[in-house]
């Protein structure tokens, strides 16, 4: 198996307190703390340990380092949450750490240990984090095809005895979703097992794994590449795949010259007759001839490749767009009740919440503020059983993860139930924590707000002011009142009042609060009641900005559409999900984009559909966080209405889409075991209305692995700018709800076209674990 352009790999680090295992405390699902005896199997990555019950299978009680996310000090996650009370664990912070991994279903979880001494702390701590960093850089270096195989063969060898025998390989071939029958795997095992010993060392099983992985159209765009019929349009699979021609053109070789031209011509690439050689170079492994010339399985490494990516790179490794605009401009991750990591009534908060979604690229995130014990704000969902964190715990999670994924500026959105006295206490924790980090910048001469690159590094505060000279109302909280509304009605009848969590006076609706000086000080997006479109443009700083409910904005839009986009073009505006949906379910983002809405916030806690197109979205501009919005939605001048137009010329895209082939589609929820699947592809694209449009694919029976789709679909659109193709694929069941395997979103506007690979992600939006291999083949033609 050849390697793709691989860059030499760092040095692994030295781990020996790692290797040499030690005993230490690992807190379960519910938090029960035990003691665990915990080792490293340096050659695969895995931090294994070893559980009391017998129901634990292989891959719950080991960590794949090449999963993991991150390792974070302290105690912020869910199962340390729920040992607060408990001293033996809580008085144990500083020896406490967590690791954020995507288990082998693709789902993130955590890791959560305490340690016995700050020695064994530091020790191990250091040694994990080191071992984490290495792979997350090293990741995009390693040979995806090395990489498959190493997983495989360390879940197939489970007697770990560095042999495959052929009923570990009957197990691994039904985990790979290919139904294939005894006869057929004996005759394959037996041609590969060269030395007869009747077990298949590592390189064999390489040799297995090439022969099952051979995909029939990226096989027949090979063989139309050697024949140069693919410069003619041709490119058939029952044309180039006779058993007659196979080991012809397998074996046949292409110059430079014909990869520069399928590289310029077909994949539409800019790049030097020069170019193209010096990537020939970098495409072949060691021990291949130093020519300059292309072999197949070149070829169909640089296919599979995320160079090859049907998302632009460009648009992925890069922030390309112009930053300098002010801050109305640019559509910003968002996310709503921020500290929830379930629904909104009994679930559970956590610090680690707002750690995930700044390490996601969310640049806006929701505190709910309220009173707490002992001088303290804390967190929460107010007259809920929701848990709650520390006020003062989030601001230092801030300071700590706010620009390791992104440098551009962080909005922290205080929904604001506090006293005079606590919102103090805010204040002094906000300038004290952040520092240098918390500004209050001024409007721009012009009166328009500042760009995100002039608010680089910085953390900016969003919160209700006090009101201006001659203004006698203050802003109401349209989302508390909304939210509190549904959850009054989602309440038992019967509740006990020592377990009710503190909140403000009964009276407090009446009452409205009042802003501490302090507070307003460092505030600098002021939030206010919305009152009309002419007051907005008339009177409204730019900096002034208004929370719009679900219902309120689907009203808005469908009435008022050109409007909204003239205020979103001066001032911020922000969504959040009606108050009804205490089980944190989202709302579909795409209208409150399409008409300029900056800070759609969604449940970044919930995977869904909604947060599947939020995620290609923001993928775009090197996940910065912050996304021009077009021309007609930033131009004062241009008036603009989803539905109506007027469309620009130059936003137009019409294409063809191709469903070639799918590769290494996992289970559902990325399970080990279970049936093969019988895999769909559907296709579709959202934007403005009259763009949205879906396909799907036939099905394809008991092949998972390496399915063959072959069907294409077309596509006219008028606002490539507003408009996110998404794929998404299903497992097929003639007696029940079909199943979700996986799923990819890409922008319009960063839509390559040519014979294109789209990596696919777990419903959860990872893709780590079986996921980190799955993938479709397209092929992609703009009309012109």
């Amino acid at each position: 198996m050849s390697s793709f352009s691989q860059p030499k790999l760092a040095e692994k680090p030295k781990v020996p307190n790692l290797e040499a295992g030690a005993s230490i405390t690992k807190l379960g699902r519910r938090g029960t703390p035990h003691k665990r005896p915990f080792s490293l199997n340096l050659a695969q990555s895995h931090l294994i340990w070893t559980s009391s019950s017998i129901m634990k299978t292989k891959e719950m009680t080991r960590v794949d380092l090449t999963s993991v996310t991150r390792v974070t000090k302290g105690q912020s996650t869910i199962p340390f949450v729920r040992q607060a009370s408990n001293a033996a664990v809580s008085s144990k912070a500083a020896q406490s750490f967590s690791i954020i991994y995507e288990d082998y279903a693709g789902n993130e979880t955590s890791l959560d240990l305490v340690c016995d001494s700050a020695d064994q702390f530091n020790d191990w701590f250091h040694e994990i984090s080191e071992l984490v960093k290495y792979h997350i850089v090293n990741k995009d270096s390693e040979d995806r095809v090395q990489r498959f195989c190493r997983r495989q063969w360390g879940m197939a060898d489970l007697d770990g005895d560095g042999s495959l025998s052929f009923k570990e390989i009957e197990k691994l071939i039904q985990k790979l979703n290919l139904d294939l029958d005894k006869p057929y795997i004996t005759k394959m095992f037996n041609e590969i097992d060269v030395d007869k010993s009747g077990t298949l060392d590592y390189l064999e099983f390489q040799n297995l794994l090439d022969l099952l992985s051979r995909r029939e159209d990226v096989y027949a765009t090979w063989c139309a590449l050697v024949t140069g019929d693919i410069f003619k349009g041709h490119r058939s699979v029952h044309t180039y795949c006779e058993a007659k021609n196979g080991k012809a053109y397998k074996e046949s070789s292409i110059e430079a010259t014909v990869f520069h031209k399928f590289l310029t011509e077909i994949q539409k690439v800019n790049q030097t007759l020069e170019q193209t050689k010096l990537k020939i170079e970098a495409m072949k492994g060691e021990d291949e001839k130093r020519d300059e010339k292309l072999r197949f399985a070149n070829f169909r490494d640089y296919l599979n490749s995320g160079e090859n990516s049907a998302y632009a790179i460009e648009n992925t490794t890069q922030v390309y767009q112009d930053m300098n605009q002010p801050l109305s401009h640019y559509w910003c991750a968002s996310s709503h009740n921020t500290y929830c990591e379930s629904d909104q009534l009994k679930g559970y908060s956590s610090v680690n919440r707002y750690i995930n979604d700044l390490m996601k690229g969310c640049r806006c995130v929701e505190l709910d503020c309220w009173d707490g014990p002992k001088n303290e704000p804390i967190i929460f969902h107010g007259h809920t059983l929701t848990g709650q964190i520390k006020f003062k715990d989030v601001i230092e999670a801030v300071k700590e993860y706010a620009f390791q994924k992104s440098e551009y500026p962080i909005i922290l959105s205080f929904e604001n139930h506090c006293s005079i006295g606590q919102q103090k206490v805010m204040a002094k924790y906000c300038k004290q924590i952040l520092g240098d980090m918390l500004l209050v910048p001024a409007l721009r001469d012009d009166g328009s707000l500042p760009s995100p690159e002039e608010l680089k590094n910085k953390v900016v505060i969003k919160a209700k002011k006090l009101p201006k000279k001659n203004e006698d109302e203050e802003a109401v909280d349209e989302d508390f009142e909304e939210q509190q509304k549904a959850a009054a009605s989602a309440k038992p009848k019967e509740e006990d009042s020592d377990a009710a969590p503190e909140g403000p006076a009964k009276d407090q609706k009446k009452k409205k609060p009042k802003i501490a000086k302090e507070l307003h000080d460092i505030t600098f997006l002021s939030g206010v009641h919305f009152k009309s479109w002419e007051q907005s443009e008339k009177d409204a700083l730019a900096n002034e900005m208004s929370s719009f409910s679900e219902p309120k904005t689907e009203k808005l839009i469908k009435n008022h559409a050109s409007d909204w986009i003239q205020y979103n073009k001066k001032q911020m505006s922000r969504i959040y999900p009606a108050g009804v949906r205490i089980d944190s379910s989202n709302y579909n983002p795409v209208p409150s984009w399409n008409v300029g809405s900056q800070i759609v916030a969604l449940n970044y806690q919930t995977s869904c559909f909604q947060m599947h197109l939020n995620d290609g979205k923001y993928m775009d501009n090197m996940n910065a966080g912050y996304i021009l919005k077009p021309a007609a939605l930033r131009n004062k001048d241009i008036m603009f209405d989803p539905v109506t137009g007027p469309f620009p010329p130059e936003e137009a895209l019409n294409f063809d889409i191709e469903v070639m082939s799918a590769s290494q589609l996992p289970k559902p929820k990325g399970a080990t075991k279970g049936e093969v699947i019988d895999p769909y592809v559907k296709v579709e694209v959202h934007g403005v209305p009259n763009d949205s449009k879906n396909y799907q694919t036939r099905v394809i029976d008991n092949n998972g692995f390496n399915p063959v789709f072959n069907e294409s679909f077309s596509f006219e659109t008028q606002m490539k700018s507003l408009g996110l193709l998404y794929i998404a694929v299903y497992d097929s069941d003639q007696f029940d709800a079909d199943d979700f395997i996986a799923y990819a979103t890409i922008p319009l506007n960063c839509l390559r076209e040519g014979i294109r690979n789209v990596h696919l992600k777990s419903w959860n939006g990872n893709n780590s674990g079986e996921f980190q291999f799955c993938s479709i083949m397209v092929n992609i033609t703009f009309k012109r």
